[in-house]
This record gives structure tokens, sequence and C-alpha cells, in this order.
């Protein structure tokens, strides 16, 4: 009977923490944003914009835009009304926060991926999904330069130069372009692993990490 309610104390006081830590983050606009974005995809994924390039102009469709916000959306969820008192916050806040963080591109992979399934193929879910993955990682980056709020700043800020850039002069696709590379392009299934790895760091450099670091050199 007493380890019966010693279980159900620490589930209550688990799922109280989860909702204090969930409560700051806005989890419903989150939600209504990916709603959002799924419709997007679903009705206009295969919209095209066109774009300068260097030596022609180029088509870029609404679901690699949308990649870069599923991104955007993804990292920019650890955002918190709290964060200067979270900034502080020990071991169970960045544990929390690296589930929610991981959870949130979890699903909009899901999302997007499912998305591109049904409304495309399959090669087109690998490449949106790739994508995704390569501007979460940017994402990641931009939040912590930027604030968690503009986690969106430096995926949008790339596709210009990759629409400008990404193309030699004969015409073909460059290596690192992409939106544009197929879904078995090595070189981009390269860049996932850097993006990913720089998320990763971005993430772990703390202020105060960054601060140790510098006054051990």
């Amino acid at each position: 009977m007493a380890e019966h309610l010693s279980t159900r104390l620490a589930t209550r006081l688990s799922t109280h923490r989860a909702m204090l830590f969930a409560r700051p983050r806005l989890a419903g606009r989150a939600a209504l944003a990916a709603a959002g974005l799924t419709a997007l995809q679903l009705g206009f994924g295969s919209v095209g914009m066109s774009l300068p390039g260097a030596y022609d102009d180029s088509t870029l469709q609404l679901r690699m835009v949308l990649a870069a916000a599923w991104a955007g959306l993804a990292a920019g969820s650890l955002h918190s009304g709290m964060s200067s008192w979270e900034a502080a916050g020990g071991r169970r806040v960045r544990r929390a926060e690296r589930a929610q963080l991981l959870a949130a591109v979890v699903v909009a992979l899901g999302l997007s991926g499912g998305a591109e399934l049904i409304a495309a193929s399959p090669a087109s879910a690998v490449v949106v999904g790739r994508a995704l993955l390569i501007w979460w990682g940017i994402a990641v980056l931009s939040g912590r330069l930027l604030g968690r709020q503009q986690a969106w700043v430096l995926p949008v800020a790339t596709i210009f130069p990759l629409s400008y850039l990404g193309w030699d002069g004969s015409g073909s696709v460059r290596w690192w372009n992409w939106p544009w590379a197929g879904p078995w392009s090595a070189g981009c299934w390269v860049l996932v692993a850097v993006s990913l790895a720089v998320g990763a760091a971005a993430w772990w450099l703390t202020p105060w990490r960054w601060r140790a670091l510098t006054r051990r050199r």
C-alpha cells in the first residue's frame, strides 16, 4: 500500500513538473502552427516560386520553404516566457529541454514527411525530411546566437544563397544544394551529419559553459 502511494505521488510530481515546464512555452500555439504548416504542405506544397540564380532563374517549391519553417518551429519551441530564469536551471531543466527539442523535431519530421507521402511521393518525403534536418541544426544555432524566438532567421537566410549559387555553369546542381539535390545525394547527407553536430554543439554550449571554457584558456 505504501509503495503504491509513493508511486502515485511520484507520478503526480513528474506530471506537475512537466506541466510547469510546458506552460510558459505556449504549446497550444505551436500545435496550431504545426497544423497550419501541415495544411499548407498538403494543399500547396508543389506551388513553385521563381528565384534568381547566378546563371539562370530557379524554381523553389513551397514545400522547401515549409521545411525551413518546420525547422524554425521545432527549434524555437524551446523559447519560454521564463527563459531568463531557466537559463540558470540545473540538470533537470536541461534534460527536459533536450527531450522537448528532440520530440519537436521528430513530430516535425513525422508531420511533414507524412504530408509529402500523401501529396507527393516517397522521394519527395526524403528530400524534405533531409532539408528539415539540415535546417533544424542551423535553427538551433540561430536560436543560440540570436535568441530562441529567432530560430527561424538563419534557415530562411540560407534560401537565397542556395538558389543563387546552387548551380554551376553547365546547369548542374552543386553537391551542397540540398533543396534541389536528389534524395540520395551523398554530399547532402554529409551536410545532415554536420548540421546536426553543429546544432548539438550550439545547444550544449550554454553561456555559462562558454564562460567556463574561456576562463580555462
